[in-house]
């Protein structure tokens, strides 16, 4: 089997497969996945480690044998999810978004893409344009029918954060290599999303206090959420810039297992 159980947590309690949401976060290097009710309860989460096969139909073959070995079998679920981590992305109004423009609209962020994916986000009423390995993507729908693909910037337009962002400005970051996914939220909508290189600590602050300035979050109340790769020295660096922070741990509200205690939630935002 091309993948290896890395992590599992699990909860005793049966769920009907129509009452729970399977969302899955693709790595480099393998996959990490969750199941949350329908009424909020984290039910699983766990990591797949190994390199991805070279064919579809190996892929497709290593994600059935892997879920059925964790005791998931995925049909019937409430909605099936797969968050792509694409470094090339931008967003599209509805009113402007044709899906003949898809290859110019990535030219224009400075991207020759060969293979594009789009996801439409009802709450901004817009599309989002980006790049991903097309036959991974593929292998993953074919083995789980009904699955809905997204990046991490769909994600991180959250109904939830924009309704705090009524109280005051909200700036999301999300840590992973040497990259940045930053979501930005003011007077109750999202207003920025993008991803920003930066090769060391300094570069994303950098990145962070111009993005305040830019888009006008400088504050009494501004708040900053962290996720993903942050350690206690990132979190040092950045907080004392704003009057909060906080790391942000995703969108899902209890859980019935008491091992999740021990679980960072924060690394794995995108699928809770």
């Amino acid at each position: 089997m091309a993948y290896r159980c890395k992590t599992l947590i699990t909860t005793e309690k049966e769920v009907a497969s129509n009452e729970k949401r399977l969302s899955i976060c693709l790595w480099s290097n393998g996959f990490s996945f969750s199941e949350v009710s329908t009424s909020g309860h984290l039910l699983t989460f766990g990591e797949a480690e190994g390199e991805h096969p070279h064919s579809m139909t190996e892929v497709m073959s290593a994600v059935k044998s892997f879920f059925s070995s964790v005791g998931i079998r995925p049909l019937g679920y409430a909605g099936i999810g797969l968050v792509v981590l694409s470094d090339n992305s931008t967003w599209v109004p509805d009113e402007l978004y044709s899906s003949a423009a898809n290859r110019q609209y990535l030219r224009l962020v400075g991207c020759e893409a060969t293979s594009i994916l789009t996801s439409h986000s009802q709450e901004l009423a817009s599309t989002a344009v980006f790049t991903a390995d097309d036959a991974l993507v593929t292998a993953f729908k074919v083995a789980l029918p009904g699955l809905t693909v997204i990046n991490q910037h769909v994600r991180l337009a959250s109904a939830s954060l924009s309704q705090r962002s009524k109280m005051h400005p909200v700036l999301l970051a999300h840590w992973r290599g040497k990259r940045v996914d930053f979501a930005a939220y003011r007077d109750g909508r999202y207003i920025f999303g993008n991803t920003l290189q930066a090769d060391n600590d300094n570069e994303a602050l950098y990145h962070t206090v111009e993005i305040l300035k830019t888009y006008s979050l400088e504050g009494a109340g501004t708040e900053l959420l962290l996720c993903g790769e942050v350690d206690r020295s990132r979190f040092a660096l950045m907080s004392p810039y704003f009057p909060t922070a906080s790391l942000y741990n995703g969108e899902f509200a209890s859980f019935l297992n008491p091992e999740f205690k021990k679980l960072h939630t924060y690394r794995h935002a995108l699928i809770l």
